[in-house]
């Protein structure tokens, strides 16, 4: 435990792991108690309704995300760019600006829940982290901390995201279009057109860091083929070698 602490990024990776598991628990709890709600009830927090206390719950995890946002940042410009560079970056001011606008008006509480449970991928991210401060930086442990690292990633960034953008903006145009009716949540275009587009660029930014998993594993899988075949070569040519000299 003594180079994780002592580490000056140790802190900054010990409270996002906790905050990963955490809110991680509560995006799956969110999903479950909106999952039969209807599309109006999905995107809008009303003053009351059947799903009341699960919309509260929701502002509360959205709370707590966008402090937590905020302090990383603060912890990210000042050992930049040993936390992260411009992309991790831009993924928490976009994502801070929707969690501002959504709670500041009470709207995309269900599409909240799918995006809050791509934090599963961070609890695996430290993980690591804290696996080759501690000097484990091979072994099995880490090849399977890895690789659940990589399948939650597309699991919960690439998949549930993707099938999230797709119920919002296909089957539930019509509710997202009513939102700044001053009937329903009063929320200016502009602030709507921001979150969607955070929302979307959000996606992009996942795809981004998808596809740059997907060259380290390929480069990873090469790698280990490389060496698995370095000494049966050898011995072929020791062979070869040995049936010259005869």
């Amino acid at each position: 435990h003594g180079p994780i602490f002592s580490s000056s990024q140790g802190p900054s990776y010990v409270v996002s792991f906790v905050h990963s598991l955490y809110v991680t628990a509560r995006g799956v709890m969110h999903l479950y108690s909106l999952w039969a709600a209807s599309n109006m009830d999905k995107i809008y927090i009303g003053p009351e309704g059947d799903y009341r206390e699960a919309h509260l719950e929701v502002a509360r995890t959205n709370i707590l995300f966008v402090a937590y946002l905020f302090y990383d940042m603060i912890h990210i410009l000042h050992q930049y760019p040993k936390l992260g560079g411009g992309d991790t970056m831009a993924h928490h001011m976009l994502f801070a600006f929707c969690s501002v606008i959504n709670g500041t008006f009470g709207i995309m509480p269900f599409q909240f829940g799918w995006l809050i449970v791509g934090e599963m991928s961070t609890i695996f991210l430290n993980w690591r982290w804290f696996l080759l401060k501690s000097g484990r930086d091979s072994g099995v442990l880490l090849e399977n901390v890895n690789t659940m690292f990589a399948a939650s990633f597309f699991l919960t960034r690439i998949v549930m995201y993707t099938a999230g953008i797709v119920h919002l903006y296909v089957f539930s145009m019509s509710e997202l279009k009513s939102l700044s009716s001053p009937e329903v949540s009063g929320v200016p275009l502009s602030a709507l057109g921001i979150t969607c587009g955070c929302m979307l660029l959000g996606w992009l930014l996942n795809l981004y860091w998808g596809s740059k998993i997907l060259r380290k594993v390929a480069r990873g899988r090469t790698n280990v083929t490389v060496k698995s075949t370095e000494p049966v070569a050898a011995k072929a040519g020791k062979k070869n070698r040995r049936s010259k000299r005869e």
